[in-house]
């Protein structure tokens, strides 16, 4: 009779929906069911709507709560301790008698510190039992006023609900494993299972602005979402009403463009400016304008530029006149935000009000570029990276599904907007999740930044190796007292660094892996789910392939390869510089023919990177298979170097390497038969060329005999060794 009265409530105000029945009936009759945690009305929904009565582990604190009545009164109950083996043993001997059993504790499991713990337990009885993994996802609940995420996302009172059956599994673990890796190995099974359920469960459909507007309604207009060095402070109320008056003023500039260049360090008026194009459905080209003129204007010639957006004070303090200069003997208009700002009319206040107050957003679509970002090619022109709306939403949630920040972190961001971590995880994540965040124009100000770390009083930052290695070398030992998360990425953290931090602040750093193809994040190590050596686990919802290398040896078998990923981040294509305005999606027929599974060649990107994916999903990375090399944490072509070098040696024989350097990462060593060399004449070519200064090779050798291969072809490999004994000597 209850449970009929429940079912009844639950279809008429949640409009509940029960998919994938046959799962049900196929997983037999020991089943240990796992769902996403999402909010208070879980266990009701799973009691009220299966078929069957379920027995229910819930932790003996839960259980005593006035609104568990209604629930304990649908179920069959076992209170638990997950920390003692009798409390174990009762629900072993529950799934033994034909029962099927889930497991309860009340909260988001990211957000208790015991989780690890509870799917070792949960793992063990699914083990000892020998039952059958039954996965259920639910949708809706998570947005309802029963919600776990309160503070994330925006409620409402009866959200629609739906309840996937997902198909049965079995935990696997390796018969020989000793008794405390088994349970570990079963858990992280779990840790995956779950992430991955409570990742399909988000909604990674709505554009940028939307998901903005969301916020403010979830956080509220007076909420101090982020701060610059000048300590000023924008609420979502101020931040959305500037980005709307502004965004009308811009579209009225940019009238007939579809793209417009972005030339804006990390700060308050850069994102204001950012998220201003996107009201009118313009498509910020990210310009790094610390690559050079050349890359930079055969960018904007990829894309189909015709006018980048800018500062005065920006260009005059980054002393950019030459690029400047270069961007307009390239033809672009060079259009500055102080006077877009000054020219606002009485229109684009109003317009700008009125949508600020409503909460208005543009219908853009998810699938459309939310920005284009650029990279090296493989001859040196860079390549222009497409991302969408749903690319961006994707890697947020799922970064929050296995991250544990949330609205009482302040996330410190000093990385360029240009930089695909500093946009994805250090601008649009924070803003949209409710995160306050601290702007900062550099990273490489290594006395300033741990002291603004300090007085912001920042809990999470990311960089690279070399920026944590500097900020090691010049910070105090109390200016990340506060730190609660650092994450290393886009090159190798050196354990150096990592023992430098762990020493002098306490805290302990996590490597992480990406690319500007994914949006960024492909792996990451947590305090939770971490391995050494490992730049982390797959990021959920995700999938990999590793293509055979000819000739290459592994350790660990057949699982090492080149890495190529699939999912919701890939990005929508590359536009190259050979074929201008041409979007070319992720997609190799060559590499991964089309199957009947449906799974074939589309969306698959190619990361270039050898490596070893172990039995738990953790990646370690072994070597590149491309010719690029990471300095400072930004990507540089060897061949794009080789090429410019020639220019100055047309004839002579060279080859351009990458060794490892104790504080840029990685350092470029030239080979070359000659004597007339240096680095200086090398500097002013580049220089004069509008190239990187990073571009210029670290150290020379000039030899009498460059090594070559048989067919004639430059040996990388003995330069490389070459290289090295260099240095050791």
């Amino acid at each position: 009779m209850l449970g009929r009265l429940a079912r009844a409530l639950l279809r008429l105000f949640f409009r509940v929906e029960v998919r994938g029945r046959e799962h049900y009936a196929a997983a037999g009759e020991r089943v240990l069911i796992v769902i996403n945690p999402g909010s208070l009305l879980d266990p009701l929904l799973i009691g009220a709507l299966l078929p069957d009565r379920i027995t229910l582990a819930v932790d003996r604190a839960v259980a005593r709560k006035w609104w568990m009545r209604p629930i304990l009164a649908l179920t069959d109950t076992i209170q638990v301790d997950f920390s003692a083996p009798t409390s174990t043993l009762s629900l072993v001997r529950a799934i033994e008698t034909h029962k099927r059993c889930m497991v309860f504790h009340g909260g988001r499991f990211q957000n208790d510190p015991r989780f690890m713990r509870i799917l070792e337990a949960t793992g063990l009885i699914a083990e000892k039992a020998r039952a059958t993994l039954l996965p259920i996802r639910i949708d809706g609940a998570a947005y309802s006023r029963f919600s776990y995420f309160r503070h994330k996302v925006r409620l409402r009172w009866f959200p629609k609900v739906t309840l996937t059956i997902l198909p049965p599994q079995k935990l696997e673990a390796p018969a020989d494993l000793p008794p405390r890796q088994r349970r570990h190995h079963t858990a992280v099974q779990l840790y995956s299972l779950m992430t991955d359920l409570l990742y399909g469960s988000t909604d990674i459909s709505r554009n940028l602005l939307q998901s903005v507007m969301d916020a403010v309604a979830v956080y509220g207009r007076s909420y101090t979402i982020a701060e610059d060095q000048d300590r000023h402070t924008l609420t979502y109320g101020e931040l959305s009403l500037k980005f709307q008056v502004l965004g009308r003023a811009l579209g009225r500039v940019f009238a007939g463009e579809e793209r417009v260049g972005f030339m804006l360090p990390s700060s308050l008026p850069g994102v204001v400016a950012f998220l201003g194009l996107h009201v009118t459905g313009k498509v910020p080209a990210m310009l790094n304008f610390t690559a050079g003129a050349a890359p930079v204007t055969s960018g904007c010639r990829t894309v189909g530029l015709k006018s980048v957006l800018t500062s005065r004070k920006f260009i005059q303090l980054g002393d950019l006149q030459p690029l400047e200069n270069a961007l307009r003997e390239a033809g672009l208009r060079i259009v500055y935000l102080e006077d877009v700002a000054a020219d606002l009319s009485l229109g684009d206040k109003i317009g700008g009000f009125a949508a600020a107050w409503l909460r208005r957003a543009p219908r853009t679509p998810a699938e459309a570029p939310v920005a284009i970002l650029f990279t090296s090619g493989t001859e040196g022109m860079p390549k222009a990276v497409f991302m969408s709306h749903r690319n961006a939403n994707a890697n947020r949630e799922q970064m929050l599904s296995i991250v544990n920040v949330n609205a009482g972190d302040r996330l410190f961001n000093c990385l360029p907007m240009f930089h695909t971590f500093g946009l994805g995880i250090g601008t649009l994540l924070p803003l949209v999740s409710g995160m306050r965040v601290f702007f900062y124009p550099s990273p490489l100000h290594y006395r300033i930044v741990p002291q603004l770390f300090y007085e912001s009083l920042s809990t999470v930052i990311c960089g690279t190796d070399t920026f944590f290695a500097g900020y090691a070398r010049y910070g105090s030992p109390y200016d990340f007292f506060n730190a609660r998360l650092v994450i290393a990425g886009a090159e190798k953290m050196r354990e150096s660094t990592a023992a430098t931090w762990k020493e002098k602040y306490g805290v302990r750093m996590f490597e992480g892996y990406g690319a500007t193809e994914t949006s960024p994040v492909i792996a990451v190590n947590t305090p939770a789910n971490n391995k050494p050596g490992s730049v982390g686990r797959l990021a959920p919802g995700m999938s990999y392939r590793l293509k055979p290398v000819p000739g290459l040896d592994g350790d660990e078998g057949e699982n090492v390869g080149d890495l190529w990923v699939k999912g919701d981040n890939v990005m929508l294509g590359y536009m190259r510089a050979e074929r201008p305005g041409v979007l070319e999606p992720p997609v190799d027929p060559d590499a991964f023919p089309a199957d009947d599974s449906g799974d074939g060649s589309a969306g698959w990107y190619d990361t270039g990177d050898i490596v070893h994916v172990d039995a738990e999903n953790f990646i370690f990375i072994k070597g590149r298979a491309k010719r690029f090399a990471k300095v400072g944490g930004e990507m540089i072509s060897l061949a794009a170097v080789e090429s410019a070098l020639r220019d100055l040696w047309p004839d002579a024989t060279l080859g351009v390497v990458a060794v490892p350097d104790a504080r840029k990462g990685e350092q470029l060593v030239l080979i070359i038969e000659g004597e007339d060399v240096s680095t200086g004449r090398i500097a002013a070519h580049f220089a004069a060329k509008g190239l990187s200064p990073l571009w210029t090779p670290r150290r020379i050798l000039s030899v009498k005999h460059a090594p070559v291969l048989g067919a004639g072809k430059f040996d990388y490999m003995a330069a490389k060794r070459m290289a090295m004994e260099n240095a050791a000597d």
